[in-house]
């Protein structure tokens, strides 16, 4: 699995997980289709409170996904309650929708993030940035903010911040709920659809040193390569997996929440990844939470029941 481009100011990551598997890629999977809640309607939580799906989210529903990876092997992911997700990554007109906000009030995210288009998404913004993006969604929404450092919002700075995981603000997901919501209800798969990868299902860089690697195309995908760079394409460019989100692989990294003492990790791949990046279980350990770089992203959750 490779990155191939090396986020700024640290060294790359650890790459976790099996290789390719020598065994030839299997035709696609046809995922189940969930039924993603619309915009607008309600929905019973654990808690029995209403859950209104904020525009641009989905609810992925509680439960757990256990099965055999083809490159991991076995695994479980259990989710006790549900969790509304963002449809696709935050894009980079969200992200200056919300910075210029919290530059008003109090942030120090003036002039962070820098993104290719406004329905491309956001690149080059760290964890430390991310997490204070999220307290300022929160805020600018009339939400309750999940991060706090000595019980004081995490609006400056790089103090290691605490998770309100019951807060009614927006959050990175965690790494579980993050590969739960990827695989879209289906179990044992590679991909959020099936076992092989092609520049149909993402966008990422094909070569041939992976069999499920099945794309006619190599390299860069060929739709954007030409454009200028990062080879980013617009969010939602793919079909949606099982709970309708979008990018789960490929395009952009994405941030998840790691608490004290643990290692940070991005997940899915991103338009520069190969396809051992893009797989449902494999993961990048980044213990800098100042990492940056042009293929690294972030997407955000909130309690459901909120």
């Amino acid at each position: 699995m490779s990155i191939r481009g090396a986020w700024l100011s640290v060294a790359a990551g650890v790459a976790l997980g099996a290789q390719a598997a020598d065994a030839p890629a299997s035709h696609r999977d046809a995922p189940k289709q969930a039924q993603p809640a619309v915009r607008g309607q309600s929905a019973t939580a654990l808690d029995g409170k209403a859950a209104q799906v904020r525009e641009g989210m989905v609810r992925i529903p509680a439960g757990s996904n256990t099965g055999s990876d083809p490159d991991f092997g076995a695994y479980s992911l259990a989710v006790a309650e549900p969790f509304h997700m963002d449809i696709t990554e935050v894009t980079w007109a969200k992200w200056r929708e919300v910075r210029d906000w919290a530059v008003l009030n109090g942030y120090d995210l003036a002039d962070v993030g820098v993104g290719k288009a406004d329905n491309h998404p956001v690149q080059r913004v760290s964890w430390y940035e991310c997490v204070k993006w999220c307290n300022a969604r929160s805020e600018k929404e009339g939400l309750v903010p999940c991060y706090t450092v000595g019980a004081v919002t995490c609006r400056s700075g790089e103090g290691l911040p605490d998770c309100s995981l019951t807060a009614s603000g927006y959050r990175l997901p965690t790494a579980v709920e993050w590969e739960y919501a990827a695989r879209g209800g289906l179990s044992g798969k590679r991909f959020p659809w099936g076992d092989s990868l092609s520049h149909a299902d993402a966008n990422y860089f094909s070569w041939d040193g992976y069999a499920y690697d099945a794309s006619p195309t190599r390299g860069a995908h060929p739709k954007f390569k030409d454009a200028a760079y990062p080879f980013t394409a617009p969010v939602a460019s793919f079909a949606p997996n099982g709970y309708g989100l979008y990018d789960m692989a490929g395009n952009v990294w994405e941030w998840c929440w790691a608490p004290k003492g643990s290692s940070r990790c991005i997940r899915g791949g991103s338009w520069d990844a190969d396809a051992g990046g893009l797989r449902c279980g494999a993961r990048n350990v980044h213990d800098g939470p100042n990492d940056r770089g042009d293929y690294g992203g972030f997407r955000t959750v909130r309690r459901a029941g909120q």
